[in-house]
């Protein structure tokens, strides 16, 4: 069950988005114990932007958050922290490369028994990746002008820009 915040013709469905399928039918358990806990927010990057479609475990455990005492704050599964603001997710502690990641649409799925938040980014957290037409262009090409609000923690340390398509991490 799910209910977007943003509607249009380049609405990502989340059923044939190829990281969200692998991480339900081959990190099932993984899946299953994140979601059971209620506390879990979902980074799942857009299917135009995935680079290939082999998601190994860390890739998986870098893209499912739990929240943070410090609002807008999340742990990852791996220990690292990410920030979400504004509408953008931004890689922080722990990570190799600086990434910010823009929020293209917001979901609520529920699922064993919860409800969580499911994030669709132009890019993941790490790896490869494919660069997307940023959902600002994209109101001159059909899709609906509203961007995904995600509410802002206020104040909090910033993000460098590390947004390379090539790079690894």
């Amino acid at each position: 069950m799910m209910a977007g915040q943003r509607a249009g013709p380049l609405e990502e469905d989340l059923n044939k988005n190829p990281f969200l399928c692998v991480l339900q039918k081959s990190f099932e358990g993984l899946y299953r114990r994140a979601v059971e806990r209620g506390d879990a927010t979902l980074v799942v990057p857009c299917a135009e932007c995935l680079d290939g479609s082999s998601f190994d475990h860390v890739f998986v455990e870098t893209h499912v958050l739990r929240a943070a005492p410090v609002p807008g704050c999340f742990i990852n599964l791996c220990g690292q922290g990410v920030e979400v603001k504004d509408s953008s997710v931004h890689t922080d502690l722990g990570f190799a490369e600086k990434r910010i990641c823009e929020v293209l649409q917001t979901e609520s799925m529920y699922e064993f028994g919860n409800h969580f938040r499911v994030l669709i980014t132009d890019r993941p957290l790490i790896g490869r990746f494919r660069t997307v037409q940023a959902a600002a262009d994209r109101v001159g090409s059909g899709a609906s002008g509203s961007k995904a609000a995600v509410p802002s923690p206020g104040p909090a340390g910033g993000a460098a820009a590390g947004e390379a398509g090539a790079s690894a991490g």
